[in-house]
């Protein structure tokens, strides 16, 4: 009878903290994922989205760099090394039926380290608890973690009194 509960609430424990950790990535504290490589999370609010092979797109203008299926991340294309420093790439990423779409995207967001795709609800997670997220339905956001480097995050909100408005900023996908 011990044994069942000391397991019972080793499970409720470690799938607690499995959520914490997929809504508040730390940062910095991630193993690296390879000299050449990204890897990627997704998520909806505190749960992990998984799925067996994501799909990613990402191009500048007309000229594609990538637009394949992977399983939980990448090697950094040849094609993303000599990026033009303009903030052009338009990112899309589908998994478990969820799709996520980010324009105006760093040439940056191709230094190896992680990238955390997701939606968050209120209470937003600690990377989205400015006041631009206040009156926030929802924010679609694109983070970057690089192993060298500082990242940074690119979003879409949902404000509360355009909700049910079509076409609008939470209709844009």
């Amino acid at each position: 009878m011990m044994v069942k509960k000391l397991l019972r609430w080793t499970v409720v424990l470690f799938l607690g903290l499995s959520a914490a950790a997929q809504q508040k990535p730390e940062f910095g504290l991630l193993p690296n994922p390879g000299p050449n490589r990204i890897n990627v999370r997704f998520a909806l609010g505190k749960r992990a989205v998984t799925c067996d092979k994501f799909t990613l797109k990402a191009r500048i203008g007309q000229r594609w760099i990538m637009d394949g299926k992977y399983a939980s991340g990448f090697e950094i294309p040849g094609e993303a090394k000599d990026l033009p420093r303009n903030d052009e790439l338009d990112l899309e990423f589908q998994c478990s039926g969820h799709l996520w779409h980010f324009t105006n995207v760093g040439e940056r967001a191709f230094l190896p380290g992680w990238w955390w795709v997701g939606t968050d609800y209120p209470p937003f997670q600690l990377e989205l608890q400015g006041p631009q997220f206040r009156d926030a339905v929802w924010v679609r956001y694109f983070m970057t973690d690089p192993v060298n480097d500082s990242g940074f995050t690119i979003y879409h909100k949902c404000p509360a009194k355009l909700k049910d408005q079509k076409p609008g900023p939470c209709y844009e996908d």
